[in-house]
């Protein structure tokens, strides 16, 4: 997360999926932003993550990548 609240890179290996790490490492950041809004690129598989922490889908995006179109979403938490 930067000084911004925009968050970044949140990934946890598929065997420790569900153990609240990562909502723990989100508490601890967004906890970090005392006034402002968070944002976040969130993937298809982890937009429902955010969703229920609170986040709103602002918009779709769709990317090009190696040929392949990738699909994630600009969220944010007040």
């Amino acid at each position: 997360m930067d000084k911004s609240g925009y968050l970044d890179r949140l990934f946890v290996h598929k065997d420790y999926q569900g153990q609240g790490i990562a909502s723990a490492i989100c508490d601890e950041l967004e906890s970090s932003i005392k006034d402002g809004k968070i944002v976040t690129h969130a993937s298809i598989t982890a937009r429902p993550f955010f969703k229920a922490r609170g986040y709103i889908v602002v918009r779709k995006q769709k990317g090009v990548r190696d040929g392949i179109e990738l699909i994630n979403f600009v969220m944010e938490k007040k």
